[in-house]
């Protein structure tokens, strides 16, 4: 670990979980493994008005298809019952469904943002930014667990 890293306190990690193949535990610093994406976003907050950010991170998509997704490969309308339920620090949390970030369906850019305004994100955890949303509501500070549930059965 890195003396900056070291002195600057804990870094925060995101739990993967649900129907994966490979759960994991994941920091900011992990993150950076996967191709980084930016995006300027402005959306509304309820509380402070019209927010204008720009972020840099991996992919949802790409973050959560390398942990093995528990779905039928053969079968590509398997994935659309699959939903993501992203919960951050202060218990904020919203559902995407597989169908949206897939590039096969929706392919939303969200990102598991790693920076903030040019800001590492290390102590205090991704963030989920959603460059499309107009309203900033599903955008989560400091993720700490990220489920993936495919829990709805297939019928043959």
């Amino acid at each position: 670990m890195s003396q900056s890293l070291a002195t600057a306190g804990p870094v925060a990690a995101v739990a993967l979980s649900g129907d994966l193949a490979r759960p994991a535990s994941l920091t900011v610093p992990d993150l950076l493994a996967w191709t980084q994406h930016r995006a300027r976003v402005s959306f509304e907050c309820a509380t402070s008005g019209v927010q204008h950010h720009r972020f840099e991170g991996p992919l949802l998509y790409d973050v959560l298809h390398d942990a093995g997704p528990g779905f039928d490969r053969a079968r590509r309308k398997d994935r659309l019952r699959f939903l993501i339920a992203v919960t951050g620090a202060d218990g904020h949390h919203a559902l995407l469904s597989w169908g949206e970030i897939d590039p096969d369906f929706g392919r939303a850019p969200v990102l598991l943002a790693t920076r903030i305004d040019d800001s590492p994100l290390d102590r205090h955890g991704p963030q989920l930014v959603l460059p499309q949303d107009r309203c900033g509501a599903r955008h989560i500070s400091g993720i700490t667990t990220i489920r993936v549930d495919g829990g709805y059965p297939v019928r043959a």
